[in-house]
């Protein structure tokens, strides 16, 4: 960073409001009407604060539907003006704490309308927290393994209610969920604002066609998202877009022991199944499946002779 860059950072930081806002940011990705409603500001004066940290690097912004969200930038976590907002957030400042109730009671009301909404269009599915077997089976996987870094940058496609996102939140750089529906995404995004860390963002966006750049990801983990019907070949060709060369692609799945279809669709984009095990359940359907590009695993074993 230069020297220009760091004084428009600290000028678009220091200023009361500006200040409450990036504090507010801390839990995540909020939308502007929250933002309003937490500092009890017009919209137009609100709008022009979060422009301020816009132009100052601190802060990104993407929309969604009709709302537009804001989060901390990446390069705004690495500067030097995180530590003191993050020293201030944990003052316990009055105004901060007000700040934060009133965040807080506007995301356990959005939740609460959200599971409504999502229950009587009979969306169950994606809104309770996964079971401890899957959650442990995640973690040996992504985060136990012996002699292998751990990734920096993770998506999830298919987050449903946000809880692979929670899992892996406090072990990675960053974690990004995509979302085809809009009460799983809220019901997800009031979650992982009560964890307080910024490094995530969840987007509506359909398996096939992923939000994101080509090589973004160390790990991308594809989640009940090849439902029958889905077109398989484009939902993996997509994740495999995204992930970086030297990338993990995990599958978690309804995949029985004799479907042979899978490893053949991923050899086809250039992978080789690396890991494969059927979780504890009534029936053995459910299923991760561990792929690495054909190229590097071969290196890998070669090294290992």
């Amino acid at each position: 960073m230069n020297l220009d860059q760091a004084v428009l950072q600290l000028d678009a930081a220091a200023e009361t409001s500006r200040l409450r806002l990036l504090v507010a940011l801390l839990g995540g990705e909020t939308t502007v009407g929250d933002l309003v409603a937490m500092l009890q500001q017009s919209q137009p004066r609100v709008s022009r604060h979060l422009r301020l940290l816009l132009e100052a690097g601190l802060v990104e912004s993407f929309r969604e539907g009709r709302s537009i969200y804001y989060r901390w930038s990446a390069a705004g976590l690495a500067a030097g003006v995180a530590s003191p907002v993050a020293a201030v957030a944990a003052s316990g400042d009055p105004t901060i704490t007000a700040d934060r109730a009133r965040l807080q009671t506007l995301s356990r009301e959005r939740e609460r309308v959200a599971l409504r909404r999502a229950l009587r269009a009979g969306g169950a599915r994606g809104l309770h927290q996964s079971d401890t077997d899957t959650g442990a089976a995640i973690s040996e996987l992504v985060l136990a393994t012996p002699g292998e870094l751990r990734p920096g940058d993770v998506l999830i496609v298919g987050c449903g209610s946000g809880e692979l996102l929670q899992l892996l939140l406090p072990a990675v750089r960053m974690v990004a969920g995509t979302e085809p529906s809009s009460h799983r995404r809220q019901v997800a995004r009031a979650r992982l604002r009560r964890g307080g860390q910024p490094h995530w963002t969840i987007r509506d966006a359909d398996a096939t066609r992923l939000p994101f750049t080509a090589a973004s990801f160390d790990l991308v983990i594809v989640q009940d998202a090849l439902v029958p019907g889905a077109e398989i070949a484009r939902i993996l060709g997509e994740a495999a877009r995204v992930l970086r060369p030297a990338g993990q692609l995990l599958i978690l799945d309804r995949i029985l022991p004799t479907d042979l279809g899978l490893p053949a669709c991923l050899a086809a984009l250039g992978f080789t199944v690396t890991n494969r095990q059927w979780l504890p359940g009534r029936a053995p359907d459910r299923a991760l499946f561990q792929a690495s590009r054909a190229d590097l695993t071969a290196a890998r074993t070669g090294t290992d002779d």
